[in-house]
């Protein structure tokens, strides 16, 4: 309801007006004189005798006038007010108010047979006006409730997004700072390194381990909190282009996927950028391939490459030591050369936890 039809009833109600709508009501036994009388203020009026008044009453029914004895009056009164579709239908017994005391369900108001047709007419109007009124607060008052819950349901929903938002915050301050110490940690073991590279190298691997571990942010999902190895494979590769170009870099192929949780994707990173970075810079290869599987409770990730492989089995430079490290001592796993008779090939095995999901990717371009 609208607050101008709220407020044009109450202004009909104060003057002493009929409502703009005409009421309709029912006369229930002998009333044709008060029936003509309503219809000259407007109403309009049905009559119906009392032994079936209880089915003239409908929804569009707005007030019931009876015209009977005082005992069968009240009887209907009774039943027109415990039916449950009508329960502020205004009621007018057409006889005098009875002596006793107030009873259980009465009508609305007790007018004598005697009075003037106008001043029933009058009450009518006054008691319609009134179940309007109640009609149109029921119905705000449902739209408040309704609006209520929804509101509820808006809050629910706020203060859960908030509380995601918080995780997602703290989740992201988590791999800052462990970005930040890795890259902390690769600066100081090139610092120590030895040889020593010219300022140029040095600055490209660099570059080429931070945007390794850029590569990882994009590889991890941000719902579900896990690393694709093919898309963080393959982005590695991509980076080692940008960094010594595509004429310096051999071809890349990434096959198989496996998803890992973010803290074993981001150890695995910093080895399989360490590996690329070797076959791109001293393996001298043509072609790299990276393969990739999970069986049971274990990845396994192998890299391999046409190039001029190691001289003995335990040779290697800083690239794979750092591998070695963080491989054994972050994941627990092992990383070893595999005999070939031509070029490196490297393989990582990583242990599962117990309650990883076991769903896999599905595999993209190499």
């Amino acid at each position: 309801p609208t607050l101008k039809g709220m407020s044009e009833t109450r202004s009909a109600t104060d003057s002493g007006r009929p409502p703009p709508d005409p009421p309709r009501v029912l006369i229930v036994g002998t009333g044709s004189r008060l029936r003509r009388a309503l219809a000259r203020r407007g109403h309009e009026v049905t009559t119906a005798p009392l032994d079936n008044a209880l089915e003239r009453v409908d929804e569009r029914v707005e007030a019931v006038i009876i015209d009977a004895r005082s005992q069968d009056a009240l009887a209907l009164c009774r039943r027109i007010k415990t039916r449950f579709q009508v329960p502020l239908l205004p009621v007018v017994i057409l006889r005098p108010r009875p002596r006793r005391g107030s009873l259980p369900i009465a009508p609305d108001a007790w007018l004598r047979p005697t009075t003037r047709g106008r001043e029933v007419a009058a009450r009518i109007d006054e008691l319609v006006r009134i179940r309007r009124a109640e009609l149109q607060l029921a119905r705000l008052n449902e739209a408040l409730a309704s609006l209520a819950a929804e509101n509820g349901q808006l809050y629910e929903r706020a203060r859960r997004d908030t509380s995601r938002t918080l995780s997602l915050l703290r989740e992201l301050q988590h791999r800052v700072r462990n970005n930040l110490a890795a890259i902390q940690a690769l600066l100081v073991l090139e610092r120590h390194r030895t040889p020593r590279r010219s300022l140029d190298e040095a600055i490209d691997v660099a570059i080429a381990r931070i945007r390794g571990m850029a590569a990882l942010q994009d590889a991890v999902s941000t719902d579900a909190g896990a690393v694709a190895l093919g898309a963080l494979a393959r982005a590695i590769a991509r980076n080692a282009i940008d960094v010594f170009g595509p004429h310096a870099v051999p071809s890349c192929h990434v096959h198989g996927d496996a998803a890992v949780p973010a803290h074993i994707g981001s150890s695995l990173a910093v080895a399989l950028n360490e590996l690329v970075m070797n076959a791109v810079r001293h393996a001298e290869a043509h072609h790299v391939s990276v393969d990739i599987e999970r069986v049971d409770s274990e990845v396994t990730v192998e890299v391999s490459d046409d190039g001029r492989g190691f001289e003995t089995p335990d040779a290697g430079g800083g690239g794979l030591i750092i591998a070695r490290t963080v491989i054994r001592n972050e994941l627990r796993g092992s990383l070893d050369l595999l005999p070939r008779t031509s070029g490196t090939a490297v393989r990582i095995t990583v242990p599962m936890p117990p309650d990883q999901n076991e769903e896999r990717p599905a595999p993209g371009g190499p």
